[in-house]
Parts: structure tokens; sequence; C-alpha cells
């Protein structure tokens, strides 16, 4: 992944709900693209037609993080970190071609993997996130996110054993 600045940032707004818009910078210009976040953090290149955008609500003590994985101007996937009284601030730590490693709301990290194909299936994510569901309950989910302190200690349980 690549920092970019595919996107910009049409409209937002903080009150009375999240919400912002964005849209393509290239020649066309694409279609508007609407979440429900306050603020762009970072957006990253996948491939020449997706894009990863990091947002969040800008909402201090009530912070939600927003992976929006985009290819041109439709939603592929969308998952959110947080929960009510939680505070966070995204700071990137490391990526490659197709992860990128972060940390949000404490000193735990979260690694993200795309998977271009996508795979079906329900569930799957770390305690403290939640998928919306641009496409169904049963959409093909692009983005993989792990926890490594849940992988930690699912390591540590499993060497007891």
């Amino acid at each position: 992944m690549t920092p970019t600045d595919r996107y910009h940032i049409v409209e937002h707004r903080h009150t009375p709900t999240p919400r912002i818009v964005v849209r393509r910078m290239d020649g066309g210009g694409g279609e508007p693209v609407v979440l429900d976040a306050a603020c762009l953090l970072a957006q990253y290149t996948v491939s020449r037609t997706d894009a990863l955008l990091v947002l969040d609500e800008d909402t201090p003590y009530e912070e939600q993080l927003h992976l929006v994985l985009l290819r041109d101007d439709r939603v592929l996937d969308h998952i959110t970190i947080g929960a009510p009284y939680t505070t966070g601030a995204f700071r990137p730590v490391e990526r490659s071609v197709d992860t990128l490693r972060f940390r949000f709301e404490s000193d735990s990290g979260w690694t993200l993997a795309i998977d271009m194909n996508g795979r079906p299936g329900i569930g799957g994510l770390p305690p403290g996130a939640s998928r919306r569901f641009p496409a169904g309950l049963l959409a093909p989910r692009y983005i993989k996110l792990d926890r490594s302190e849940q992988a930690a200690l699912v390591a540590s349980v499993q060497a007891v054993r």
C-alpha cells in the first residue's frame, strides 16, 4: 500500500451525525462516495482501481475508526473499530504491498490485509471491530483484520496445550 491523495473531500460534517463525501481527483472525477465519518485521516493505493480510506468521526471519547476499501466509486468493504466511551488515534506503524499495521485505541497493534478477490463469510473480526454491509450479509469480504494482542493470546494458549 502506498500513501495517496486519490480522493478529496467534497463535503464533511460532524453533527447531527458524522458524514463525509469524497470524490476521486483523477481526470474523470468519478461519482461522489458518501460515508458515515467526519474526517479523512489517510488513504492508500491498493491497486490501479482500489484505494483504502482511513477515516474517523472526530468525536472525542466516542471515537470510531473507519477502514473503507473503494473500487473506483463503489464501497467494497467497510469495517469500524471502536466503542462508546473509547478514545483513539490512528497511528500507522508499517505497510507493505497488501498489508497495513497500525495502532488505534491502545498499544495493541492491528494488521489489515487486502484480499483482492474477496471471500464470502460471516464474522471473522477481532473484538472491538465490526463490519458494515454494503452489499448484504453474505457479500464478499475484502478486508481481513487481525489484532496482535489477540494473536499473542491465542499463541500462548496453544503453547500451554
